[in-house]
């Protein structure tokens, strides 16, 4: 028996992963700006983090993505009928074409 046969192939838009890249793209740069920012001083001299500047990172961008989830959780509940319009223009993974 295959197991590549239970699969079914789905469409996704490609202009929806260009986004869905961008929009991590962007999110990305807000956390490595802040965390930089915040854990890293403007006169370094030494070419890699110290320990207290990789545990300041490491728990800032936890943080960052800590507060993610929790605003993606709010916003589910903040508008319950947002999930089901937002999927109806073709990037749907369950949506067969």
């Amino acid at each position: 028996m295959s197991w590549t046969g239970s699969f079914t192939q789905t469409y996704v838009d490609p202009q929806h992963l260009i986004e869905a890249e961008q929009q991590v793209d962007a999110f990305m740069g807000i956390i490595m700006s802040a965390c930089q920012e915040k854990c890293i001083p403007n006169n370094y001299h030494e070419p890699d983090l110290n320990k207290g500047e990789q545990k300041c990172i490491d728990r800032c961008v936890g943080k960052y993505m800590s507060i993610q989830g929790i605003l993606g959780e709010k916003m589910k509940h903040l508008a319950p009928g947002y999930a089901s319009t937002a999927n109806s223009d073709g990037f749907s993974p369950d949506r067969q074409q």
